[in-house]
């Protein structure tokens, strides 16, 4: 007779969930509008630049790290003014902010991967002090409320 013992493999999770919020202080954005073949879908390319504005981040990240392709992301991007000690902003006034959303993935929605101007949701933020902000932000996926240290960039995991 022969006898043998196994152990059940342990499963693994790879799965990562995790906010990320930046503030740069001294910077702006730098806008530029895409418009696609057909002219039907306009899109926007940005970057971050050294200017007298203050620019704001936040990205919220879920999936799998076991594939490539795994996982999906939203990100916000906007500015204030840097004198600026609070702010709340809402719907149609984000254009007023420069105020971007971009939902990345590999996948085959008409929107993943193009950032366009936001005209839904709400952030709001209020100086603490020199270097720390407190943000609110409901947009999208992102669903936080935080501080966040000036010119650092923290990482909230949720997993």
């Amino acid at each position: 007779m022969l006898l043998s013992s196994c152990k059940e493999k342990e499963e693994i999770d790879n799965s990562y969930q995790f906010y990320t919020l930046q503030v740069r202080p001294n910077s702006k954005l730098k806008v530029t509008p895409q418009v696609n073949v057909d002219s039907t879908q306009k899109s926007y390319e940005y970057e971050v630049i050294s200017g007298n504005k203050t620019v704001f981040t936040l990205a919220y990240s879920v999936g799998d790290s076991t594939y490539a392709d795994g996982g999906k992301s939203e990100t916000v991007v906007f500015e204030i003014d840097t004198a600026a000690t609070e702010f709340n902003i809402a719907g149609a006034d984000f254009k007023d902010y420069n105020g971007l959303y971009e939902k990345s993935c590999f996948c085959i929605d008409e929107d993943a991967n193009m950032p366009s101007i936001i005209t839904q949701g709400e952030v709001s933020g209020i100086k603490l002090s020199s270097k720390i902000w407190k943000v609110r932000a409901e947009i999208g996926m992102i669903d936080i409320e935080d501080t966040v240290r000036v010119d650092q960039k923290k990482i909230i995991s949720l997993k």
